[in-house]
């Protein structure tokens, strides 16, 4: 099995010179009328990424976040911290479908190494890939460089091998550290399959027996097709039961009330 578009652009590279980069750093919560799960997660997270941009975090950031609370609808909450010390917060609402989701691949953004894998201000290259997934007739858009899969446009990957492992991006690839990935680690052990980090290549998403997509947005999904080629059982598997049940579980105990 061939993903074309996979390998048509392993050898490209799209380096973000934006100097926007560093203007501000963002994490993305789920939300539901004022309160938001797994925020000490998040907001350990959003400090890690502030300090690799050189953001300073401000003493009375707890104020600040409060202060911001809007009176929108959704079920996602944006957290950004600015350079100037501003703290916003955004309401959206998830699109995603009931799965099995389609994925096309496209180029994955890269940017400096000090910041590559941070959540940060010039975020079109995500944006647009998912953009280009949904003209495509597509639900998601896995992002490649150097020849495999190392994050999705608002979510990570995993895959089942047929071995039984189930193997999520290498961090040395550049994809953003997930929440929702660290959440669910334990859960798959204690399932019974084995899980690793490694290069998602070609070859192992072509005989994968299923692949996940997870994030906040998302939640937990599986996928059916990538670039038009069918991939799995085109069923429910072990990885996806096994994650979307833990998920709803955590999820259960993770809300925090904002303010």
């Amino acid at each position: 099995m061939r993903f074309e578009a996979l390998v048509y652009i392993q050898g490209v590279v799209l380096m973000n010179d934006d100097t926007s980069i560093g203007a501000a750093v963002f994490t993305t919560l789920r939300w539901d009328t004022g309160k938001v799960a797994w925020l000490h997660e998040h907001l350990d997270r959003l400090r890690k990424h502030a300090d690799k941009h050189g953001i300073e975090w401000p003493d009375d950031f707890d104020n600040r976040l409060s202060s911001a609370i809007p009176n929108d609808d959704g079920n996602l909450c944006r957290i950004q911290l600015n350079r100037d010390g501003k703290v916003e917060i955004f309401l959206r609402n998830s699109n995603y479908p009931n799965s099995p989701l389609r994925a096309i691949s496209q180029v994955a953004p890269r940017f400096p190494d000090s910041v590559q894998g941070t959540k940060h201000a010039a975020w079109d290259g995500y944006q647009d890939a998912r953009s280009q997934a949904i003209s495509g007739g597509a639900h998601i858009a896995l992002l490649v460089h150097d020849g495999a899969v190392v994050d999705g446009d608002r979510c990570t990957p995993i895959l089942l091998d047929k071995d039984g492992v189930a193997y999520a991006p290498s961090p040395e690839g550049g994809g953003v550290d997930s929440i929702t990935l660290g959440i669910l680690k334990s859960a798959i052990e204690v399932a019974g399959i084995p899980f690793r980090h490694a290069r998602l290549t070609e070859t192992m998403l072509g005989r994968a027996s299923e692949v996940i997509v997870v994030g906040t947005g998302v939640c937990v999904a599986w996928l059916n097709e990538i670039d038009g080629q069918q991939i799995g059982t085109n069923s429910p598997g072990p990885l996806y039961k096994t994650c979307n049940t833990a998920f709803e579980l955590a999820l259960d105990g993770a809300w925090t009330t904002l303010g």
